[in-house]
């Protein structure tokens, strides 16, 4: 009986010890997983930030293209006035040069 005993023990023990690696790989699997964890969010993080500063970015260029578009359709309508003017300045010329 003690011999089977004996035996038990070795069983267990060799069990045990099966547990106790595989209960260690596991715990450096969890800290390798967590430590990726980390870097990921850090990563989520600057890019976050990447992200709002480039939509501070757009939203700049987006009002400076509104200020370009008044301008641009104020210096047509300037355009157009001043070419209205030079074809009337031309038709009284033409008219001067009948007479």
């Amino acid at each position: 009986m003690p011999q089977k005993k004996k035996k038990e023990q070795v069983v267990i023990q060799d069990a045990l010890s099966d547990i106790d690696e595989e209960l260690k790989n596991l715990q450096l699997q969890k800290k390798s997983m967590e430590t990726r964890v980390k870097h990921v969010n850090d990563e989520v993080v600057v890019l976050q930030g990447e992200e709002s500063r480039l939509r501070e970015e757009i939203s700049s260029l987006v009002g400076k293209e509104g200020i370009l578009d008044r301008k641009r359709n104020k210096l047509k309508e300037h355009t157009e006035e001043l070419n209205a003017k030079i074809s009337k300045v031309s038709k009284i010329k033409q008219d001067l040069t009948e007479i």
